[in-house]
């Protein structure tokens, strides 16, 4: 389930209102996602250090 965070939303009960795309902030993001993208960089690189010291 996405979290929201807020950056450049403005008012969601004004449904008439228009949003330019390019400069408003994304709608949320996933953790899980967020800690996938920080762990798979930190086990390549545990991986080649293993590699390389054996």
């Amino acid at each position: 389930m996405p979290v929201g965070i807020g950056i450049g939303r403005g008012d969601p009960s004004r449904p008439a209102v228009t949003r330019s795309l390019r400069f408003t902030g994304p709608a949320g993001f996933h953790p899980g996602a967020l800690w996938l993208a920080t762990a798979v960089p930190a086990v390549a690189t545990l991986l080649l250090l293993a590699r390389l010291a054996s």
